[in-house]
């Protein structure tokens, strides 16, 4: 084939594509904006000339412009006759380059000017059908060939190009961005209503916030303000239907046809094509199979709950090699180097407000994140402990697939840990851990911003931009994630993972291209290892994969390719999960303590017999049935609860949040009422099946918390409906951005986007002021009550061995519902600290198993002995006054006063009197005595 020979759709293998076979029609994007695809013919080539406009907007549809390749256009030579473009059919001068139209003027300037003329003088066009013809203008360019510099463009079909068809620019749908401005004084009304509406929500959520410290009820405030919301709700639909056609918006909801750019296969249909199956490349197969062999060995090498060298690097060699056997045809080494990205001073300058903006995001997001991160939270707890001791423990040698102690949590967090306190400066304690949850939070805040992009899509770039940059903003503000941010716990992470499967999914759903699933496949297999939260997320790509099939889908080719599609998606998912897969075989109960329901009972009834012994048996049928009859209320409710967190009535627990404060301030959550409405609209009016997904994904991720049907007190949980937060704040955000859009196009050129900036600013640092106050007042008042003064505690204990005594001669006596002794030794610096004992009847055995220990633990009978108890725990007192009778007691009264705890001190026996204190309690001593002097 020569180098400009016209393409022929037959002439490729399957896996020449995307997917691996040719892209159906139906797969296209949706949104493509594509000027019309008129061209002249270059005489010296026979091919068409496409300007650089129509590139522009191809790569749009294609990814060209993500992938990073540069399309070509056949240069038209200075011996070629210029076309006469005079006629009515000049219109094809109106897609020339500025740089072609120079050159035809130099060539032939008043045939130039002519067709320059009559463009000038055509009407602007109008609606019209889907082009089809579009592929015969695309040369394939030939492999070894080198074009000259410009612009070149791939070939119709190719794996770049995506073998997508075109809408012309008259073809564009209604709904476009372009087509959506409104007469000014319509959208001002539009504008005027919206406000209303949101001033009226205000004033709503303002009633359910109450007074603060105030005692709230449904009946006083809930009743009352919810009407108010509920009219700011109708409101909103009606601004939405300013300027809509009603019946357009009946009909497009209730046909079963799709839209014109959801039909494309309808006028462009393809030749009929081998199986996917039948073009598979051998690589591929190979691939395949060294993968299936790496898994096996990963599952082989990862039993017993450690990741063996063996079995992590046979892990991580099945992920790259599955993902190499189910690849692209575009992810090719040698087509990733040809696209590798390039510096492009142009983009970077008409990005460069996005980019400051975002910055300017983060930064302000780090500020609230990290101002007075050592003293807030205040306090560890024995959660805290447990982190940072798995995370020693990962330092020390031991790489567990799953901790299962402390009702098992997943990895992921202890290997960042264990990593980050290696940091010059930093260590084991618990400001690293917070500062480890900072930066994931961190993290989540660009992903945000590229969620809000996705899912509003590309139709509509500039709102996207806008709505990502507002949802990034108020999570940057919020409470409810600067408490998971600063939490120091690994329930962070699931907003990020969330945010960056919605991101793939939504992509997938839409374009049904193959890396994009394989992405999502990833982000999912990763995710399990996170938070238990994350182990329904699955179900939200199920969902969203079956609405895009039944939606998208009218012809068979495009569904077989979301199966295939949907199929490798859970093959990469799987051979990521393989090691946690393996535990969850083999310790199935360890695995699945913290996520089993209840909602159909106990699957274990335990039964007492009249003499006391103890049996259990397998539930029954009928005893399944008479739990979910009992349950289901409780779920119902459980739902109801989760729903009103937001805006009512949040987690209960101190650790998670402020009690039974709503989980959004008064702004973002007036906002979330104003969001589900214009959401609503948009989901009536584009029909874009990713729109159906996001209050999907919502009411799925709440039911982590809603299925706590045995503790209902456990819910709404801060924690556990963390997967709704990019989504709730997305909603947020989009009325907000509506209005600003109007806002600039109803004020001058510069004064608009200056003022839109202002009240943008404006409501950020408004919802910022609320969160603040809340996160540093009550949040922190709440936790300081119900937490221990462990820091106060280790303070003591590292001014005693520094000064006095050493790291193995203070102790800590256990008391029922009191303090962590690990935490002590923590907040000492002293993380592997062994010295609480259970009784005070074991004092003498410690003491002489101690004093000959080679560890830094061993006891020193030539220095004080210092002992820690509750200062109601009476009989220690009076055992240790026994034991040491010339030891002396103190009482500390901590920053909190109800947290006052005592101290023994006992001055240094020495080696003669220790062995003598060890035989009056009737132990040998182990010590030899001190030679005579």
């Amino acid at each position: 084939m020569t180098p400009f020979e016209p393409y022929d759709p037959n002439s490729l293998p399957p896996e020449d594509n995307d997917n691996g076979v040719p892209i159906d029609a139906d797969n296209a994007d949706d949104s493509v904006d594509v000027p019309e695809m008129q061209s002249f013919e270059d005489d010296y080539t026979g091919e068409a000339v496409v300007s650089e406009e129509q590139v522009a907007a191809i790569n749009d549809v294609s990814g060209g412009s993500e992938y990073g390749y540069t399309p070509y256009v056949p240069p038209l030579s200075y011996n070629d006759e210029v076309p006469d473009y005079s006629s009515a059919a000049g219109q094809d001068f109106e897609s020339l380059s500025v740089a072609q139209m120079l050159g035809l003027f130099r060539r032939a300037p008043m045939q130039t000017w002519r067709a320059f003329v009559a463009v000038a003088k055509t009407p602007a066009p109008r609606e019209g059908a889907v082009r089809s013809d579009a592929a015969q203008f695309y040369p394939r360019p030939y492999p070894g060939a080198v074009y000259p510099p410009g612009v070149s463009l791939p070939y119709y079909g190719s794996p770049e190009y995506g073998a997508q068809p075109v809408v012309a620019a008259d073809e564009l749908p209604a709904d476009t961005e372009q087509e959506k401005a409104l007469p000014k004084w319509l959208e001002a009304l539009q504008l005027i209503l919206r406000v209303a509406a949101l001033g009226i929500a205000l004033w709503g959520s303002s009633i359910l916030a109450g007074t603060p410290n105030a005692f709230r009820t449904e009946t006083g405030q809930l009743d009352t303000g919810a009407p108010y919301l509920i009219g700011s709700f109708l409101i909103w639909l009606v601004s939405e239907l300013i300027g809509s056609d009603i019946g357009e918006w009946w009909r497009r909801f209730t046909s079963s046809q799709p839209r014109t750019s959801e039909s494309l296969q309808s006028v462009n249909e393809y030749p009929a094509r081998a199986s996917a199956w039948s073009g598979i490349h051998p690589v591929r197969v190979l691939f395949a199979i060294m993968g299936l062999l790496l898994s096996l060995l990963a599952w082989r090498y990862t039993l017993g709950n450690n990741f063996t060298t063996e079995g992590f690097w046979a892990w991580v060699g099945s992920i790259a090699l599955w993902v190499a056997a189910v690849a692209p045809a575009h992810w090719r080494p040698d087509v990733m180097w040809r696209k590798r990205p390039t510096v492009n001073l142009l983009s970077l300058r008409q990005h460069l407000p996005t980019i400051v903006a975002l910055l300017a995001i983060m930064a302000f997001g780090a500020f609230f994140r990290l101002s007075n991160l050592e003293q807030v939270p205040p306090e560890m707890t024995s959660d805290h402990v447990e982190k940072l001791l798995d995370s020693q423990r990962v330092l020390d040698g031991t790489h567990q697939v799953f901790f299962p102690n402390n009702g098992g949590r997943e990895p992921a967090q202890m290997y960042f840990m264990a990593l980050l306190s290696q940091v010059p400066g930093l260590g084991m304690n618990f400001t690293t851990l917070k500062l480890l949850t900072v930066i994931e939070g961190l993290l989540t805040l660009p992903a945000l911003w590229w969620m809000g992009r996705e899912i509003i899509g590309r139709k509509e770039r500039r709102l996207g931009n806008i709505v990502g940059l507002l949802l990034a903003a108020l999570v940057a503000a919020s409470y409810w994630h600067t408490v998971l941010s600063r939490l120091a716990l690994r329930i962070v992470l699931t907003p990020l993972v969330v945010s960056l499967l919605l991101i793939y999914l939504s992509r997938a759903m839409r374009y049904n291209r193959r890396a994009d699933f394989i992405k999502a496949g990833l982000v999912i297999g990763f995710g399990l290892y996170t938070y238990q939260a994350a182990r329904i997320l699955p179900v939200v790509v199920v969902i969203g994969i079956a609405l895009a099939f039944l939606v998208k889908a009218r012809k068979d080719r495009p569904r077989t390719d979301y199966l295939t599609n949907f199929a490798v998606l859970v093959l990469v998912a799987l051979v990521v999960f393989v090691p946690l897969f393996a535990f969850s075989i083999q310790s199935p109960n360890d695995f699945w303590r913290r996520t089993s329901g209840r909602l159909l009972g106990d699957d274990i009834i335990t039964l007492t017999d009249t003499d006391g012994n103890i049996t259990e048996r397998n539930a029954t049928v009928e005893e399944r049935i008479q739990a979910f009859n009992t349950n289901m209320p409780v779920l119902l409710s459980n739902i109801r609860s989760a729903l009103l967190m937001w805006n009512w009535k949040g987690d209960v627990a101190w650790i998670n949040g402020a009690p039974n404060y709503p989980t959004m301030d008064v702004l973002a959550g007036s906002l979330l009422i104003l969001g589900a409405a214009a959401w609503l609209a948009r989901m009536i009016r584009r029909r874009d099946v990713v729109d159906w997904l996001l209050p999907v994904a919502i009411f799925v991720l709440l039911l982590p918390s809603a299925f706590s049907i045995a503790y209902p007190i456990e819910n709404p949980s801060a924690t556990r409906t963390s997967g709704t937060l990019p989504e709730v704040y997305l909603l947020a955000a989009l009325p907000l951005a509506l209005m600003l859009r109007s806002l600039i196009r109803l004020m001058p050129r510069y004064v608009g986007p200056l003022i839109a900036v202002i009240i943008a600013g404006y409501c950020v640092v408004t919802s910022y002021v609320a969160n603040a106050a809340v996160y540093f007042n009550p949040y922190v008042t709440a936790y300081l009550d119900s937490a221990l003064p462990y820091s106060e505690a280790g303070r003591v204990l590292r001014e005693f061995n520094e000064s006095v005594g050493s790291d193995g001669n203070g102790f800590m006596i256990g008391y029922a519902y009191w303090w962590d002794h690990r935490a002590v030794g923590l907040d000492a610096g002293l993380v592997d600290w062994p010295n609480g004992i259970i009784s005070t009847a074991d004092i003498p055995s410690i003491l002489a198993a101690t004093s000959v220990d080679v560890t830094r633990y061993r006891f020193d009978p030539t220095k004080d002995m210092m002992f820690f108890y509750a200062a109601e725990d009476a009989d220690t007192q009076l055992r240790l006054q026994a034991y040491f009778p010339t030891g002396f007691w103190q009482e500390y009264i901590s920053y909190q006063p109800e947290d006052h705890y005592k101290i023994f001190r006992v001055p240094p026996l020495g080696i003669e009197g220790f062995n003598q204190w060890l035989i009056d309690n009737g132990i040998e001593p182990p010590l030899p005595a001190l030679p005579p002097e």
